[in-house]
């Protein structure tokens, strides 16, 4: 049998929906960022317009061409989002310097233990009272409880770096221990993540459930750390040694692709192996300096975009018009600002960290961006969260990340004030 090709129709509404979503996110991400925000808030708002939201209630004619109800319709704009947030998973890796974290340590852990350790006991409590409109078809309720905790746990080092990066804060001693413990956060949300999806993708629990899937992803990230390392190392010494200008490139890409294969069949999510692979990328001695410059900008400027917009169309917010809905969603930002804010700024008093610059890492903590969307994807894609849980995360992720710039640009130490870099995208 041969390969099936899309029909011209099928062609024609996929360059319709990507030349309007990807036309609306550049738009709505340019606006943000020129009045100070993150570019990632304007183009999940871009979906969020283009949605059931807005356009659907307005025009939903309009709106059945970018959303349709078939599922065919939409695979295309789907693969394109998810190559998008593959990639941008591959760059979060590339940002994360493991000798960073170790070089801070002792500060650094204390800060991530109480950024980490109070959020996701707030998420149990949280996860365990919330409604049943909440949980998705396929939830369990210890993965869905489990879900919520990482979900308020988590920070997002993209947007992070991103914003210290406009603030002129990146290089600020304070802008380090951020982004050092944001690393720190990724690592640790990521791998509970892989588990938590693993537990709600084998749909009953037992002993011998459980430990085939924590010796599923614990052997993945052991492979990944030892041959996958020495196997990406090979790779790309082979590409320098033979001075091809784009083999970096064609390197991270295979391993993206080899790993996100892997973590599925580890029983995990693909966007655990894209990460993974950029972690690996950026551990190698061989890592070409010209990669991140060769990924970033199709990747920040038209496939991550697509994605968040998408993100933003599956965001209903009339799933919050009834009572209870709406509370909860408040109930969980509340708790999500309040206790990463605590946590971090225990931790930071607890590391001798003035209360000035505590405050500052605990807002910039805060900041929960695109590795939020990414996680509330993941949850609405395997059935753990609802559309109404959904919703809600999202719009935590949107409110939290619009609060940090502005707040980081009061609590900045002066020094800092006229160090400010050019704007980069988000």
């Amino acid at each position: 049998m041969g390969f099936p090709s899309l029909q011209a129709d099928a062609v024609l509404l996929m360059w319709v929906q990507l030349l309007v979503i990807v036309a609306a996110g550049r738009l709505l991400g340019a606006a943000f960022r020129r009045i100070g925000q993150p570019g990632v808030v304007g183009e999940l708002l871009a979906g969020v317009l283009l949605g059931p939201s807005v356009l659907g209630w307005l025009w939903p004619a309009a709106a059945a061409i970018v959303v349709p109800d078939d599922r065919l319709a939409a695979a295309p704009l789907n693969a394109i989002a998810w190559l998008g947030v593959a990639l941008l998973l591959v760059l979060t890796g590339l940002e994360t310097d493991l000798a960073t974290i170790r070089r801070l340590g002792r500060a650094s852990a204390l800060i991530a233990a109480g950024a980490l350790g109070l959020p996701f006991a707030a998420g149990i409590g949280i996860g365990l009272l919330m409604p049943a409109s909440f949980h998705g078809d396929a939830a369990t309720r210890i993965a869905f409880v489990l879900f919520i905790a990482i979900a308020l746990s988590i920070s997002s080092l993209p947007v992070i770096a991103r914003i210290l990066t406009e603030l002129g804060l990146v290089r600020h001693d304070t802008g380090q221990m951020i982004i050092a413990v944001a690393m720190t956060n990724d690592l640790a949300g990521w791998a509970a993540l892989g588990l938590v999806t693993a537990l709600a993708q084998a749909g009953t629990l037992s002993f011998g459930t459980v430990a085939t899937l924590l010796g599923g992803v614990a052997l993945l990230l052991a492979a990944a750390l030892t041959a996958g390392q020495r196997l990406v190392d090979a790779a790309l010494r082979a590409v320098r040694e033979r001075g091809t200008e784009y083999g970096g490139l064609v390197v991270a890409v295979v391993a993206t692709g080899a790993l996100a294969a892997l973590a599925h069949l580890a029983g995990s999510d693909v966007v655990i192996g894209a990460y993974l692979a950029g972690l690996l990328l950026s551990r190698s001695r061989f890592f070409p300096a010209q990669l991140r410059q060769q990924l970033e900008p199709l990747t920040v400027t038209i496939l991550a975009p697509v994605f968040f917009a998408t993100a933003g169309l599956r965001l209903d917010l009339t799933a919050l018009a009834d009572a209870q809905a709406l509370l909860w969603a408040g109930v969980v930002l509340v708790c999500a600002v309040a206790t990463k804010v605590a946590g971090a700024l225990g931790g930071a008093l607890l590391a001798r960290v003035g209360l000035r610059d505590g405050l500052t890492i605990a807002v910039g903590l805060n900041a929960r961006g695109a590795v939020e969307v990414v996680i509330a994807t993941v949850g609405l894609q395997t059935g753990i969260l609802s559309a109404t849980a959904y919703t809600a995360i999202v719009l935590m992720a949107i409110v939290t990340t619009v609060m940090a710039p502005p707040l980081l640009q009061a609590l900045r130490p002066a020094r800092a004030r006229t160090t400010a870099t050019a704007e980069v995208p988000v």
